[in-house]
């Protein structure tokens, strides 16, 4: 479950979301810029997504965990809006704003069931004031604001939109978020500010103590010579003081530039990037204000254009009234629907239908070289998705002309049984072509008439039209689709994985550790610990599991759920990972498995006892020697008890002595010609480094591996833990 501490920030903000939680009725705003989804801006032209909604969900969440029995009510348009964490869903009442009833309607209703939270999706000039309504009739009010505002500014802006000045009175609490590009760790250096950098500083924000290390980063290759790479969560809280008329002058408890400074004392946030705050929020307001006027312009063009064609299509078949009518009802349709098959299928149904032919087959253009075929009519529904030479289909040429066609359609062999001794007289080649490029291309047959005559034609050539309009826009919707689902699926398998490994280690005298994980685009599922299990020993896990995204996350967050229970439970290595992979086998999924190193390090005696379940052997590096610990054993997730063969190992450790546990990430890095980092090199590394500490150890490692992958992908997520006994 996502959570605050999830995102790197400062500690000042956990009080201050702590009185938040705990105060009382009011209403609670949290703001911040999302781009509309019309909104072809990126983050290439310096918007950055705010995050709002996220930290929108986290503070409905921390309020109903602090109050155990307040019943809450959502006001929203969709049940996806907000999205409510499982534990609380009984708690929880959804009032759905359904027309023609309004937003203020339902907010109505939901002040009217007397919950202790009242949940409104978001702000605008017709929930505002009835959000502010319910505050003050004494309800705890949640909402979220897009705005490029933050602090006084929101109220401010509540106000412009037509909010009662003394209904403000009952605005508590402002937390804005918004996101900042990040310095980049591989070319952030110190640097001694420029005095008149530090006398702008004091002059602009006379209040912030400007002091501290600072860094800077010129650019480099990491970062595309940028200085910028990645990107942080900065906040702005602000409460309201109640009755206070300067309500729009109040200063904010944490401001947004006291938080920016923080953070660039830090190493985090460059001071250039603060001394331009302003500006560059201008400038940003204004590149979307002028990318919203060109979607708008964009969509009036492109209306423009379907109009002129709809007429030319009308001036072409005047003389046919009915199949005019009927025309634009398919057009209609056509530009409605998105499934790109079902679609297809249509297009090849109302082309035989005008035209008089009894075959159809529609061919969608993959790529320059590539067809497939994506709907038949009349033929053999074998041939769907066959793929095709795209030459044989007029390739990506743009003529939009159709012409008469001789012979079978490319992809159709003579020897379809339903096909056998049939005769094609007229045909007909029909290029599908949208706003100057090829989408596909689409071939009726008849074998009953001799030709196709100019009307008929005419009528192909403006369905087509409309077709390849609605095929065009239905594929880059089906692509987008794909590629949003990936990569929140990607995201999501990162914050779950990133969740589960530990952000510090047990004090154990006589024992320090480091660790080390650099995960792939490909997000994977490794984890490790150390494991605190009594005041003499403690127990040391890495793990691997098999596959991507986010079934190997999820896979991941079990095992190590699982490892946790069962090693309080027993203190053999191997009864607990026999034990695990028991639960495994009934709870995980069956076609998934981790390998897994486990030991049991006794404090006092330096007993290390161990069990590694196919995972790769650690490394134990001893007065200048290597060596590889020994063991056997399967993955746990796939075979049954019988057939696991775990072996339980013990090996007395020495003061000096540096045990590193890795996984099979580190000797599958690639180099760019294609040579694969192997096991004997990883040892020469290790024992290379092996007088540095855990940590060093580890930075040296990875900063060797880093250096000699260059710029060849990451394939696989690359974890080390490394231990020396004092």
């Amino acid at each position: 479950m996502l959570k605050l501490g999830d995102f790197s920030h400062l500690p000042q903000l956990d009080a201050l979301v702590e009185r938040l939680v705990a105060d009382g009725p009011g209403l609670i705003v949290v703001a911040g810029l999302d781009l509309p989804p019309t909104t072809t801006l990126t983050a290439d032209d310096g918007f950055l997504p705010s995050g709002r909604s996220a930290i929108f969900g986290i503070v409905m969440r921390e309020i109903l965990t602090a109050h155990p029995s307040a019943r809450a009510v959502v006001v929203a348009e969709d049940k996806a809006a907000v999205r409510i964490p499982r534990q609380f869903r009984r708690r929880v009442k959804f009032s759905l704003v359904k027309p023609p009833q309004t937003h203020a309607d339902w907010i109505a209703d939901g002040i009217r069931r007397e919950p202790d939270l009242l949940v409104i999706d978001r702000l605008c000039a017709e929930t505002a004031p009835a959000a502010l309504e319910a505050a003050q009739k004494g309800v705890r009010v949640l909402s979220q604001f897009n705005t490029v505002f933050r602090g006084a500014g929101v109220a401010r802006h509540l106000f412009d939109l037509g909010v009662e000045r003394e209904q403000l009175d009952h605005l508590s609490w402002i937390l804005t978020v918004q996101r900042m590009p990040t310095l980049c760790p591989h070319c952030k250096q110190p640097t001694t500010p420029d005095p008149m950098q530090l006398d702008e500083l004091r002059r602009r924000y006379p209040d912030l103590d400007i002091a501290g290390t600072f860094l800077r980063a010129d650019g480099c290759s990491h970062c595309r010579h940028t200085g910028r790479h990645g990107n942080m969560a900065v906040f702005d809280v602000f409460c309201a003081e109640a009755d206070d008329p300067n309500l729009f002058e109040q200063s904010s408890l944490l401001s947004l530039e006291e938080y920016m400074l923080h953070l660039a004392a830090l190493g985090h946030l460059s001071l250039d990037d603060l001394l331009r705050l302003e500006a560059d929020q201008f400038r940003h307001t204004y590149n979307l204000l002028i990318a919203s006027e060109n979607t708008l312009a964009d969509a009036n063009a492109a209306l423009a254009r379907k109009l002129v064609e709809l007429e030319a299509a009308n001036r072409v078949l005047q003389q046919r009234t009915e199949a005019l009518i009927s025309l634009l009802g398919i057009g209609q349709a056509l530009t409605t629907s998105t499934d790109l098959e079902h679609l297809a299928t249509r297009v090849c149904r109302r082309a035989r239908d005008m035209c008089g032919a009894d075959r159809a087959i529609l061919y969608l253009l993959r790529s320059a070289d590539e067809a497939e075929v994506l709907a038949v009519g009349g033929w053999s529904t074998t041939l769907l998705h066959q793929q095709v030479d795209a030459a044989l289909v007029g390739g990506t040429n743009v003529d939009t002309e159709p012409k008469s066609y001789a012979g079978r359609p490319p992809g159709v062999p003579p020897s379809l049984s339903d096909d056998e001794d049939v005769t094609l007289r007229a045909g007909l080649y029909v290029p599908l072509v949208a706003q100057r490029e090829r989408v596909g291309t689409m071939i009726v047959h008849s074998t009953q008439k001799s030709r196709f005559v100019p009307g008929e034609v005419a009528l192909l050539q403006a369905l087509a039209n409309q077709a390849a309009l609605a095929i065009q826009r239905a594929g880059l919707i089906e692509e987008l689709v794909k590629k949003e689902r990936m990569e929140r699926e990607l995201e999501l398998a990162r914050q779950v994985q990133q969740s589960v490994l530990p952000r510090t280690f047990p004090q154990v005298p006589g024992f320090l550790f480091a660790a080390r994980n650099e995960p792939a685009r490909r997000v994977g599922g490794d984890f490790y610990d150390v494991i605190a299990l009594d005041s003499d020993s403690f127990g040391l896990v890495i793990a691997d599991v098999s596959d991507k995204g986010m079934p190997a996350a999820l896979y991941m967050a079990l095992t190590r759920s699982l490892l946790l229970a069962e090693s309080r439970r027993e203190r053999s290595p191997r009864a607990v990972l026999t034990n695990v992979n028991r639960l495994l086998l009934e709870l995980g999924e069956p076609s998934m498995f981790v390998s897994v190193f486990y030991g049991v390090l006794e404090r006092t005696t330096r007993r290390l006892t161990y069990t590694r379940a196919g995972h790769d052997r650690p490394l134990l590096l001893r007065e200048g020697t290597a060596q590889f610990l020994g063991g056997q054993g399967a993955v746990l997730g796939f075979l049954d008890q019988d057939n696991l063969h775990l072996s339980e190992e013990q090996i007395v450790l020495i003061p000096g002595d540096r045990l590193v546990l890795y996984t099979d990430g580190l000797i599958d890095v690639l180099a760019p010609d294609g040579q694969l980092f192997d096991l004997e090199q990883l040892e020469s590394l290790l024992q290379s480094h092996a007088s540095l500490s855990p940590a060093e150890l580890c930075a040296a490692t990875f900063a060797d591996l880093l250096a000699y992958q260059g710029t060849a992908e990451q394939y696989d997520d690359m974890t080390m833990l490394a231990m020396e006994v004092e």
